[in-house]
């Protein structure tokens, strides 16, 4: 970590550089890496009235991986910043910062370092490495100073313009600042006539909508680079883009429909008719208010989680549809809750109107807030059952802007909660159920065990997440909380303060319970680190070499690809067929938070999972169905050469 000076005052700023010495044959990345990598990262740690400036990237070189191309810097490259400060500042101040990069050769290592340097109070005086950075400054790209534009001409850019003294440069490239604008290995034609110049770009085979033409021009004279800036505003068919959005929406809108009857909604939803089937008895409004509620918890629920992944996103995480349940905490309170459920079903406990009361039957009350909370439910337990239609749709939402997200996501919650919407409003439908009775009470302690089998296959998610002690610790948890609502149910006091203090145990064994989850993730064990895993300089390796891949990506709470897992990928003429033709099968496992993956997915425009990709000897990977089959999938395989 360089600075321009080790003292300055309130209200200047100083310019910061991160220097990288790199050994010969390795590189690291710009901030488009073009076909592999990732690009720098800085997280400060600066007081609330000191800033820091984005990365100012100087210009790139490319770095061709056959047969894909890169986009970085070898031997050294200094990354620049500027820190900003106020009149009130207070100095001296110490500037921290985390850094992550990738460094690679023949693989890639990920490396990260924390640095420090304390600025003084006082003059700026020159430090020694003062005119380094200065230097690097020049080498940032400036805004063309020229006249240009850009026409998308069939399957290519063309970028026209007029620049002083054209003819002296020997060659052009386009270097683009987002993934998804052109094809980073096609060569770029290069022409001049007399001041104007034109160069051709191959366009991406990638539909990504970019509404800019955005990115860095290398000019090359006598083997001396300058860098410029352009970023031109594209014209757009907007009826096609309306077409597609439209299109995406109605995907939405059906992936929501199936969701209903997915195996981890099911048991939830179920429970919410026999409350129609209550309700129905009193009067069409209440049903209508109920259905409404509930509908509104649905909606509600999936425009927050739309919001907060376009949030996350625009600051720099690397998740997707279903990323809750990579979190362990997120998975083992979901475990607690569907024990706790499981257990409301099988007993007489009615809570209040919290959240353990969530989903069972009243037969004397009804609650609004259950309703709505019902729904809030059933779309955080309904993300890892991505259904068909939804991959596509979820994918595209998150690599928009935030507009047509908003609008998928909506699409989503109604076409999943109209199903409630019509049953609340034509209460006459549910005449095919049995009149209200004990037979709901049957029904309702049965719907138990779909609950507790939904607990155990979080569990599962969850011991591929963290070792055997903390599964076992989260098990105890919930023996616990079971205990607790134990001694409520047999609590049969009329007086209400007994009632109240007998609630104190339960409170106190599920705060403890609380303190039980495990935060964070746990060493793999073996049966894990004996598959083959995903990695970029994998599957480049493999394809150096003309070798025929599959790439399945996957995750332990994934139902979609536990079930194709199952029924398609693992039977025994399926492996028969990958080892007689020598495919190499990869497992990119996103059941744990994993940012290479997480890229990976994004260069094919998904954000969810299920994603299967067969990769011919030569030419780019086919894309397979999201369900699969055992046929659908052999017939991939004996055709792919």
């Amino acid at each position: 970590m360089l600075t321009e000076s080790n003292s300055m005052k309130p209200g200047d700023e100083l310019l910061v550089g991160f220097k990288f010495t790199l050994n010969p044959g390795w590189h690291t990345y710009w901030e488009n890496p073009g076909d592999a990598g990732e690009g720098a990262s800085i997280k400060w740690n600066l007081p609330n009235d000191v800033k820091a400036s984005e990365i100012l990237w100087p210009g790139p070189e490319r770095i061709p991986v056959e047969p894909l191309m890169t986009f970085g810097y070898e031997d050294e490259v200094v990354l620049l910043t500027k820190i900003y400060t106020s009149e009130t500042t207070t100095i001296p101040v110490t500037l921290n910062a985390q850094v992550s990069w990738y460094t690679c050769k023949e693989i890639c290592i990920p490396q990260e370092a924390e640095v420090s340097i304390p600025i003084n109070l006082g003059n700026k005086t020159s430090s020694t490495s003062k005119d380094l950075l200065e230097q690097v400054l020049d080498q940032v790209p400036e805004q063309f100073n020229g006249t240009y534009r850009v026409q998308k001409l069939d399957d290519s850019y063309v970028l026209q313009g007029e620049l002083e003294n054209i003819d002296q440069y020997d060659s052009m490239y386009f270097f683009p600042k987002y993934y998804g604008l052109t094809n980073y290995s096609e060569n770029q034609l290069y022409e001049i006539n007399k001041d104007s110049f034109s160069l051709q770009i191959k366009a991406s085979e990638i539909e990504i909508e970019n509404k800019s033409f955005e990115g860095v021009v290398a000019l090359n004279k006598n083997e001396e680079i300058t860098f410029i800036e352009i970023d031109y505003p594209l014209v757009t068919n907007d009826t096609s883009q309306e077409f597609n959005i439209l299109t995406l929406i109605v995907f939405a809108f059906l992936g929501g429909l199936i969701l209903n009857v997915m195996p981890c909604v099911f048991p939830i939803l179920s429970i919410k008719i026999l409350r129609f089937v209550e309700q129905s008895r009193d009067s069409t409004y209440k049903t209508l208010q109920q259905g409404l509620l509930f509908s509104l918890g649905v909606i509600i629920s999936f425009l927050t989680i739309a919001a907060l992944l376009i949030a996350l996103k625009s600051g720099g995480e690397s998740i997707g549809w279903g990323y809750q349940l990579q979190s362990p905490v997120v998975v083992s309170l979901l475990f607690y809750l569907f024990v706790v459920l499981g257990f409301i079903f099988m007993s007489n406990i009615v809570l209040g109107s919290g959240l353990a009361r969530l989903s069972s039957i009243s037969l004397n009350k009804s609650d609004s807030l259950e309703s709505f909370l019902t729904g809030v439910l059933a779309v955080i337990v309904a993300s890892p059952c991505t259904a068909p239609f939804m991959g596509s749709a979820i994918g595209f939402a998150l690599l928009q802007p935030s507009f047509y997200s908003i609008l998928i996501f909506l699409g989503l919650g109604i076409g999943f909660s109209l199903p409630y919407l019509i049953l609340s409003a034509k209460p006459s439908l549910l005449s095919f159920l049995p009149k209200p009775g004990q037979w709901m009470e049957t029904f309702k302690q049965f719907m138990a065990f779909p609950m507790w089998a939904s607990a155990l296959w979080l569990l599962w998610v969850l011991s591929n997440q963290v070792n055997n002690q903390e599964v076992i610790q989260v098990l105890l948890g919930a023996l616990l909380i079971t205990t607790g609502l134990w001694l409520i149910e047999k609590n049969n006091s009329e007086r209400d303060w007994v009632r109240w203090l007998m609630r104190l145990p339960f409170l106190l064994l599920f705060i403890f319970s609380l303190w039980l989850i495990p935060t964070s993730y746990s060493d793999l064990d073996e049966s894990k680190q004996d598959q083959i895993a995903y990695t970029p300089q994998l599957l480049e390796d493999l394809r150096k070499e003309n070798s025929l891949v599959f790439l399945n990506f996957t995750a332990d709470w994934c139902i979609t690809c536990k079930v194709n897992e199952a029924v398609a990928l693992k039977t025994s003429k399926v492996r028969k067929l990958i080892s007689d033709k020598n495919i190499t099968y990869i497992e990119a496992d996103w059941t744990r938070k994993d940012p290479i993956i997480s890229s990976t997915l994004e260069q094919y425009g998904r954000t969810g999972l299920p994603l299967y990709l067969l990769f011919p000897s030569k030419g780019d990977p086919l894309i397979l169905p999201e369900i699969l089959t055992e046929d659908i999938l052999l017939s991939y395989l004996t055709e792919v050469q």
